[in-house]
C-alpha cells in the first residue's frame, strides 16, 4: 500500500475539499474520512490536564469522551499526561489498568481506542482520540497516517487559536462547547469548599459518577444553584 499524499490529508482536514469553514467537528469528521476508524474526537486540555473543549463525528464518539472525563480515567487522559500515544486495540484488555472507562466504553460499542497526543514545541495541547467497533491494532502504515493527521490536526488548531490570547486556546475555539458550564460550575465549586479547581472538578465528577448523570448535566445545576457542594 503507497502512503497517501499529504496534500489530500490537508485538503480534507481543513475543509478547503469540501469549501467547508474550519473547525473542530470538520477535522473530526476528516480523520473519520481519511483513516480506517468508526469515530474521532478531539479534546484541548488545559494547563492543568483538565479538558477544556471537545468535539466529535458521532454521538458515541463525544460520549466516550464524555465519560472519560467523568471518570477521570482513560486512554485520552493518559496520553496527554505522558505526551505519547496511548493504542489500545482491546478495550476489553486493559480492566485492570482503567477498570471504570474500559467497562464503560465497550457497553458502548467501542472495542479499540487510539489516543495520539496533539504536540508542539513547547507541550501537548490536547488529544486526538479514534475509536473503532471492532478490536484491532491499527497496521504499521495505518498508525503512520495517524500520526500524520495528527500532527496535522495540531497545526490547524493552532492556526484556529492564533488570534486569541495564548491562555485562551480553548474558548477562542468553541464558546459554545457545553463543557463551558463545567468550568463554571467548578469555579462555584471551589468557593463553595474552598478548596482549589482540581479539587473541585474531583468534587463534580464523583458527584456525576455516583448520580449517573452526564457531568454537564450536573453542573448545571451547580451553575443555577439547585446543587449546592457545602451543605446549605
Amino acid at each position: 500500500m503507497n502512503a497517501p499524499d499529504p496534500r489530500r490529508f490537508w485538503a480534507v482536514l481543513s475543509g478547503t475539499a469540501d469549501h467547508e469553514p474550519l473547525s473542530l467537528a470538520t477535522l473530526c469528521r476528516g480523520c473519520v474520512d481519511l483513516l480506517p476508524v468508526s469515530g474521532a474526537a478531539i479534546s484541548l486540555m488545559a494547563p492543568a490536564h483538565s479538558q477544556s473543549v471537545a468535539s466529535a463525528f458521532d454521538g458515541r464518539a463525544r460520549a466516550v469522551q464524555d465519560m472519560e472525563f467523568t471518570l477521570g480515567e482513560g486512554p485520552a487522559l493518559d496520553a496527554h499526561a505522558l505526551g505519547v500515544s496511548v493504542l489500545v486495540p482491546d478495550v476489553r484488555s486493559q480492566a485492570r489498568r482503567w477498570p471504570q472507562f474500559s467497562a464503560a466504553a465497550a457497553a458502548m460499542g467501542v472495542e479499540a481506542v487510539f489516543a495520539l497526543p496533539l504536540v508542539t514545541a513547547a507541550a501537548s495541547i490536547g488529544v486526538l482520540v479514534l475509536y473503532r467497533d471492532e478490536a484491532g491494532a491499527l497496521e504499521d502504515i495505518e498508525l503512520a497516517d495517524a500520526h500524520d493527521v495528527a500532527d496535522l490536526v495540531t497545526q490547524l488548531v493552532l492556526v484556529m487559536q492564533s488570534e486569541a490570547a495564548p491562555e485562551s486556546v480553548a474558548w477562542a475555539l468553541d464558546v459554545s462547547d457545553h463543557r463551558a458550564v463545567v468550568h463554571q460550575a467548578t469555579g462555584k465549586i471551589s468557593v463553595q469548599i474552598d478548596s482549589d479547581v482540581e479539587e473541585a472538578l474531583v468534587r463534580l465528577r464523583a458527584h456525576a459518577f455516583a448520580t449517573d448523570r452526564p457531568i454537564q448535566e450536573v453542573a448545571s445545576d451547580v451553575v443555577t444553584g439547585t446543587i449546592r457542594f457545602d451543605d446549605r
